[in-house]
């Protein structure tokens, strides 16, 4: 019986590190093939920012470079955490540890970019609870959202890709849309990619108007600056797919402009 258990874990384990080789491959495809053919180059511009995400990550994961270039030239710019982040550690850590650590995390390596504590906020909505949320909590994110872009009136703004893969991610991009809209304000919208390239390619269902009108950045110059950062990430590093990072350590950014 033990035998049998041990050869079906290691039959798991094999589809497991193949679908995940599948899925490396496919994004470093994907990304090269965006980069080099489909997106247009662009600079990084001396417009002030606000970045919104929905995770302690995900920030620094899409916009990393983009950030740290913008604040050498003293650019403001202002990071949003819409979720706690509770719930991406193992359930046996005490949520409100989670929440730290994950806070912690995230001062710290906006920092090594360049964002000061004062220009992080962290909104503390549930963890993968953004979809599910009453028509009231949902107008009172938005009127909160919409505060926050009055109060700094953003140039541009970098959100999530509207069909990111993951269902906190799409709900950011909804929830901020709406409260652009809301503000009245008039500004550059860019959608950083985060897991809509990291698919199975035997499963995909991406569609090229998805990534349509994409832009890339080059971040040479601060390329050591968004590793240290991402390495910052301590408790969110090593539990994501193999491969997974490869991508947001090269030293270009991909943005699709709404």
């Amino acid at each position: 019986m033990k035998t049998k258990i041990n050869t079906v874990q290691k039959n798991i384990n094999l589809r497991e590190f193949i679908s995940s080789k599948l899925r490396q491959i496919y994004c470093t495809i994907l990304f090269n093939w965006i980069l080099h053919i489909k997106s247009k180059q662009i600079a990084v511009t001396e417009k002030t920012a606000i970045v919104f995400a929905p995770h302690q990550d995900d920030e620094t994961f899409g916009c990393g470079g983009m950030i740290a270039i913008k604040r050498a030239k003293k650019v403001p710019v202002n990071v949003v955490f819409l979720t706690d982040g509770k719930r991406s550690i193992p359930e046996w850590i005490k949520p409100e540890e989670i929440i730290k650590i994950r806070q912690e995390e995230a001062l710290t390596a906006l920092n090594i970019l360049g964002v000061a504590a004062s220009a992080t906020h962290f909104l503390g909505h549930g963890d993968a609870t953004l979809t599910q949320l009453s028509h009231e909590e949902r107008r009172l994110i938005i009127t909160q959202l919409s505060e926050l872009l009055k109060a700094y009136k953003p140039e541009e703004i970098y959100l999530p890709h509207r069909k990111d893969r993951h269902l906190d991610h799409e709900a950011t991009y909804n929830l901020v849309k709406d409260a652009i809209a809301l503000s009245n304000l008039n500004v550059e919208i860019f959608q950083y990619p985060v897991w809509i390239l990291w698919q199975n390619p035997l499963s995909s269902n991406l569609k090229l108007q998805e990534i349509s009108g994409s832009y890339c950045i080059s971040i040479h110059t601060v390329q050591d600056q968004k590793k240290q950062a991402i390495a910052s990430y301590k408790s969110q590093i090593t539990t994501l797919p193999p491969g997974f990072l490869t991508r947001f350590l090269s030293p270009y950014e991909i943005f699709i402009k709404s």
